[in-house]
């Protein structure tokens, strides 16, 4: 692609490798900055930038679990009356 002052709509999306529609939200809801002339809605490179980095997530480190010692069979431990967030309950941990 070449580095266009701005770029359109689809342009833009197609960079960003989103839908136009999920673009459209964005701007509306105050998320991407945009220029517009007249009618026409254009998006600098370097806006779309700042979009991304202001999207930018990082996953919080998995909890580690509080062992007690073993008691027994693993049912009594599943009992134990705790609660673990449903954020936490994530396979990758």
């Amino acid at each position: 692609m070449t580095d266009q002052l701005l770029l359109t709509e689809a342009e833009a999306a197609e960079r960003l490798r989103i839908c136009t529609r999920t673009l459209r939200k964005a701007r509306q809801d105050g998320q991407l900055h945009y220029v517009l002339i007249g009618r026409a809605v254009r998006y600098t490179i370097e806006d779309l930038d700042s979009f991304v980095a202001s999207n930018r997530k990082v996953n919080p480190p998995c909890p580690t679990p509080a062992h007690s010692p073993a008691s027994g069979s693993s049912r009594s431990r599943r009992s134990s009356g705790k609660i673990i967030p449903f954020t936490w309950r994530n396979a990758d941990c």
